[in-house]
């Protein structure tokens, strides 16, 4: 009975600890091989990580290249849920979403144009990490491209 209840305890510790450790924001990056901009906005993207530098905040990659990619994809949508935003944007490329990991509300998007020191300021704040007051985080900067897949049955 004691290794029963030791085993419980440790099974709900670390789903307490998995828990405890969830990123508050996932930065979803739609990409594929034949993107012209994706090159500049995963550079963007890994500039503007390195200064958020925080576990609070994950990335995860939508590819589209193909049919095995895409697959592959939707699991790790599923996974990280982000399904909402896989729907809506699967097969466009060139931009990143930043999603609440717990609404799974898109709180914006960064393209090869956003400059990588506000990009990092808006995922600081995004998850609610100290971040540059001084820098305008404006909606309009981070605006999202329109839905890219509509459901035939709308």
């Amino acid at each position: 009975m004691t290794k029963f209840t030791a085993l419980l305890g440790a099974a709900l510790l670390s789903l307490t600890a998995s828990n405890a450790f969830a990123a508050d924001v996932t930065i979803v990056k739609f990409q594929s091989n034949d993107c012209a901009t994706c090159v500049a906005v995963d550079s963007q993207l890994n500039s503007a990580l390195a200064m958020v530098g925080s576990q609070k905040v994950e990335e995860i990659t939508i590819d589209s290249s193909n049919a095995l990619k895409w697959e592959v994809s939707a699991h790790h949508a599923f996974d990280k849920n982000v399904v909402p935003q896989f729907n809506k944007w699967v097969g466009l490329t060139g931009f990143a979403a930043v999603v609440d990991s717990k609404t799974q509300r898109t709180l914006g998007c960064i393209s090869d144009r956003t400059d990588v020191y506000k990009a990092a300021n808006f995922i600081k704040k995004s998850a609610g990490l100290p971040h540059d007051r001084a820098v305008a985080n404006r909606s309009s900067e981070f605006q999202c491209p329109p839905t890219y897949n509509v459901d035939p049955g709308e």
